[in-house]
């Protein structure tokens, strides 16, 4: 009778400890529903009555001096370089325009505390602006592949190409003697001799040497194009300061819009940290979200460094400009049009509305008509920084 008791007991506890144990599982799959559902609801919450009331600037001139420290003037110095069979990428130096360094100017501006800095697609990859889509490099490629012996080991083959490179223009006979200079020298130096043998051993001798180099030429086995690859490199990227004295900060490409059709790209400060001397960057969160209120006729105004250096420069460091239009044609859903003075170097400037709100980032214009220039609406800029 004691045992069936206690063995009663014993399944009346297990009853309630099993009880105990799904209660506490469903309460903690309900607190934890309950924090998912905090994290998710809770700072939207925080953020809709929390919302930072937008300060309206009142001119042109509240708005240059705000955001003046914040727009930057962007270098971008990148070249052509080379790898053959899969080697490191190499640069060479020789006497070729299109392997030559180029730099190009634009305009940023900075959107975060940690150096980020809001510029367009093609001041972070200009290669892919300025060379035509259909660029291979095919010519560059076809002139290593016929200078260069397969047989050159990989270390060797940036000294063999700089010390080379004309060859390839001496075998399409630029630089080499024609035949008759060649009989016109020989005769010189024997002038005493009769002009008839002298013709004859020269047109002999010539033949001579051409078949023994084409017979030389013929046991080279020379590179084949397709292990010849030509790639667009960032040499360097940095950015001035309104006000600097030529001091130039280091910078990184830090996201790039996806496509060809939105042009914008973020740069970073290598320091990642924002320079002392910017006290107000660009927030994004205070910018125009829904182009379709950006309406023609509304002002446009413009901060950046047109014509680059060469505007930019005075005896006081460098200044940055503002120029001030208004809206000519409704948004696209990407770009919005505006009569602001522009021309290259300003690609990437900020474009504010009356009340210094970010509308758009300054892309494309006409140097030949002025008052047609487009910009990129707001919005992707700020997806970008998502």
């Amino acid at each position: 009778m004691l045992e069936n008791q206690t063995s009663e007991e014993k399944n009346n506890e297990n009853i309630v400890q099993m009880n105990n144990k799904g209660r506490n599982k469903k309460i903690a799959l309900i607190i934890g529903i309950l924090f998912v559902l905090g994290l998710i609801i809770v700072p939207r919450i925080w953020a809709k009555f929390n919302k930072k009331e937008v300060i309206c600037l009142n001119n042109q001139t509240q708005i240059y001096e705000k955001y003046k420290d914040a727009v930057v003037l962007v270098k971008h110095t990148y070249a052509l370089q080379i790898s053959i069979k899969g080697s490191e990428p190499f640069q060479i130096s020789v006497d070729d325009s299109s392997l030559g360094e180029k730099t190009i100017s634009g305009t940023g501006f900075f959107v975060s505390e940690d150096g980020k800095i809001v510029t367009n697609h093609h001041v972070a990859e200009p290669w892919k602006y300025t060379e035509s889509k259909d660029e291979d490099f095919s010519d560059l490629k076809d002139h290593i592949a016929s200078i260069l012996p397969d047989s050159i080991d990989k270390k060797d083959y940036k000294t063999y190409l700089e010390s080379h490179w004309n060859d390839y223009y001496d075998e399409e006979g630029e630089g080499d003697y024609s035949e008759e200079e060649a009989v016109a020298e020989n005769n010189a130096a024997v002038a005493n001799v009769d002009s008839s043998s002298v013709n004859s051993e020269v047109n002999d001798l010539i033949s001579d040497n051409k078949t023994e180099e084409k017979a030389v030429t013929s046991q080279i086995t020379f590179t084949n194009i397709d292990d010849v690859s030509i790639v667009p490199k960032t040499v360097e990227i940095s950015i001035a300061l309104h006000g600097s004295k030529d001091d130039w900060l280091q910078c990184k490409v830090f996201k790039i819009a996806d496509g060809d059709e939105v042009d914008v790209a973020v740069l970073q400060l290598i320091s990642e940290s924002l320079p002392a001397s910017v006290s107000d960057i660009v927030d994004l969160d205070d910018a125009v979200k829904d182009d379709s209120s950006i309406k023609p006729g509304t002002n446009a105004i413009l901060i950046g460094y047109p014509m680059g250096l060469q505007l930019a420069n005075t005896r006081k460091g460098i200044k940055v400009q503002v120029y001030e239009g208004q809206i000519n044609k409704e948004s696209d859903g990407v770009s919005v049009q505006y009569n602001v003075t522009s021309t290259h170097g300003a690609s990437g400037s900020p474009v504010f509305n009356e009340c210094g709100q970010l509308i758009a980032i300054n892309y494309a214009g006409y140097d030949e008509a002025q008052g047609y220039n487009f910009g990129i609406v707001a919005k992707h800029a700020m997806s970008l920084m998502e």
